[in-house]
């Protein structure tokens, strides 16, 4: 009975050492951007194409929840400071954190959560929910992974547009001289990497 137990243990033994190992492997490593090397930026033509704006975000936050290193089990969230906007003249920027278009006060963050990320082509599709201006809408924000440095950092670029009407942002405002002063498309652009944590020995 003895020579029958033994080898019974030992495979129960392997067994759940398997699931144990198969548990921890599924928990997820929280990589966080490195916002002094990535960018949230913005352009939208003005004066019906004639010519356009830039500007950018100074504070943000970007999470990534990494699934067994697969980023189509894993989930991003983001988070935006509106009163960070920077295009490089103070005063347009002072205008932009008012009630006529993010109105700051009332709605001081941008933010999207992935609900699940899919394979499409050579990249990927986040599709969750985005806020803005107090408005929640369904997104699918499409990005690439530039690369994986051995030290472990992870670089993410994104390219997409969305409309500032769809979030009532700057809808009420009318420019002095001309009608649809501003463009309703705004191009987004965002470039960031992060950095696996160092694994504890």
């Amino acid at each position: 009975m003895k020579r029958i137990i033994a080898p019974l243990f030992l495979v129960n033994a392997a067994f759940l050492g398997l699931v144990g190992f198969n548990i921890r492997a599924s928990e997820p490593v929280k990589l966080v951007a490195e916002t002094n090397h990535s960018t949230i930026q913005f352009s939208v033509p003005i004066s019906n194409g004639l010519t356009r704006i830039t500007g950018k975000f100074n504070e943000f936050s970007i999470d990534v929840e990494l699934v067994d290193n697969d980023i189509t089990k894993s989930r991003i969230v983001a988070v935006i400071k509106v009163n960070s906007i920077n295009t490089g003249i103070p005063s347009r920027d002072e205008d932009l954190k008012t009630a006529d278009f993010f109105d700051v006060e009332k709605f001081p963050e941008i933010t999207f959560t992935s609900d699940k990320i899919v394979k499409e082509g050579n990249g990927y599709v986040a599709k969750g929910q985005f806020q803005m201006h107090g408005i929640t809408k369904p997104m699918e924000l499409r990005f690439k992974i530039t690369g994986q440095s051995d030290s472990g950092v992870i670089g993410f670029t994104s390219r997409s547009s969305l409309k500032r009407s769809d979030f009532n942002v700057g809808t009420e405002f009318k420019h002095t001289i001309e009608d649809n002063f501003i463009s309703d498309e705004i191009s987004v652009e965002i470039d960031f990497w992060t950095k696996k944590p160092k694994e504890k020995n």
